[in-house]
């Protein structure tokens, strides 16, 4: 793992197995992965489905799955990620050492499943594939953005990107071939 800042305690990202899943409580952000999800050519996805717990209504840290991983211990990390936050929101962008480039900045869509009243604990399924030259970017099943594979540069190490305070249950991952059939697509 490698947490925002220099000067965060580690023991506050936590990830502890579950009967659920992989419960993820952060007190600072950051990234997580294993060495083993790399994906270095090919057609690929992955997808981790996140069940959000005890997030206030309109609370606005987010949480995601990121790609194209490289240098995650060095000076300047690189990786490209999809969030979402409990507003109902999603958006994209690039990571290159401490610099961030955004392709979507936070917008609202229908396919992110919001904390629309206290005690709500919405399940969100992310998912980043390569496909056919394509960066599909999906929330739910539906494709919110995509944008050329080359742009993209997605292989790398794939994980999970988790912003502060939050309290996750990731009840499933998986790195791999992408399913067949056409994902719906919607447009923002």
């Amino acid at each position: 793992m490698r947490l925002d800042g220099d000067r965060v305690d580690p023991g506050q990202f936590v990830t502890e197995e579950t009967p659920d899943g992989i419960r993820v409580t952060t007190g600072p952000g950051g990234i997580a992965w294993r060495p083993q999800d790399t994906v270095a050519v090919g057609d690929f996805r992955a997808e981790a489905a996140f069940t959000l717990v005890g997030a206030p209504v309109a609370y606005r840290e987010g949480y995601g799955v990121f790609v194209g991983g490289r240098n995650l211990d060095g000076p300047s990390p690189r990786y490209l990620y999809l969030m979402v936050r409990p507003t109902g929101e999603y958006m994209v962008k690039r990571r290159v050492g401490q610099a961030t480039e955004t392709m979507v900045d936070w917008v609202p869509h229908a396919s992110v499943l919001p904390v629309a009243a206290d005690g709500d604990t919405p399940m969100n399924v992310l998912a980043i594939e390569a496909v056919g030259g394509e960066a599909r970017f999906l929330v739910n099943g539906t494709v919110v953005f995509s944008m050329p594979t080359s742009e993209a540069a997605p292989f790398g190490v794939v994980g999970l990107r988790v912003n502060h305070r939050l309290d996750l249950i990731l009840g499933k991952w998986s790195v791999g071939p992408p399913p067949l059939g056409a994902p719906t697509v919607s447009v923002p």
